[in-house]
């Protein structure tokens, strides 16, 4: 619930800002810009299990931008290969829930009474905050309105309790990878929209790792000077 309220504001947002877009005479988008600042937000749809395998969790983001384009170097008109851009992120929400009966079975040596009781089937919900200050963005057809990408980004989350559950810890690491395309809505202005596969463990620092993988839907702004 939290993930897709997050994500229907963002919608929101964008009805309003949209009709008020200007456009370019010529249908393609200027140079791009060496340096941008931007928001977005993403939500969980289904979870994955190509590394995790956390069932039904759901996954919930709002984060922060900062854009720098690295190659090439200086933006040039003339240049119509793909953009090369370096991505940091500050997420001053994440979420995370967890749903009864969602994590697998947990090893056998787990005996002790206080160990037992932690390891209970039971919902757990957490928030946290993060920072993903590793990531790149490589953008095809930078001088046209439409213009698709692949990107991917890495860094670390820290949840107000241990997850999955207590056996976990608060602090844990994340990437993903994935692709979309960036829509030109005026020479400053920049709709994103994608897919991401996004990947949560603690990296075998707790008792447990069993990691949780969701596919994310993504939508974003970004103002470039």
């Amino acid at each position: 619930m939290h993930a897709r309220l997050i994500v229907l504001t963002v919608l929101v947002s964008l009805g309003v800002v949209v009709p008020c877009a200007g456009q370019t005479t010529d249908g393609l988008a200027p140079a791009p810009s060496t340096n941008a600042v931007g928001v977005w937000a993403a939500g969980s749809f289904a979870t994955g299990r190509l590394i995790g395998n956390i069932r039904r969790a759901r996954v919930g983001l709002v984060g922060l931008r900062y854009h720098r384009l690295l190659a090439p170097a200086s933006p040039s008109p003339s240049f119509d290969g793909p953009t090369l851009t370096y991505t940091a992120d500050l997420l001053p929400v994440l979420f995370l829930s967890i749903p009864s009966g969602a994590l697998p079975s947990l090893p056998s040596d787990e005996s002790s009474p206080a160990r037992m009781s932690s390891s209970r089937p039971q919902d757990r919900t957490a928030v946290g905050v993060g920072v993903r200050p590793a990531g790149l963005r490589l953008t095809y057809r930078p001088h046209k309105r439409v213009q698709p990408f692949v990107a991917g980004s890495t860094g670390l989350a820290f949840f107000d309790r241990s997850v999955p559950n207590a056996l976990g810890r608060s602090l844990n690491f994340m990437f993903d990878v994935g692709a979309g395309v960036r829509v030109i809505l005026t020479p400053t202005l920049t709709l994103t929209a994608g897919y991401r596969y996004h990947h949560l463990s603690n990296g075998f620092r707790g008792q447990i790792n069993p990691g949780v993988d969701a596919n994310l839907f993504r939508l974003g702004v970004t103002v470039s000077p």
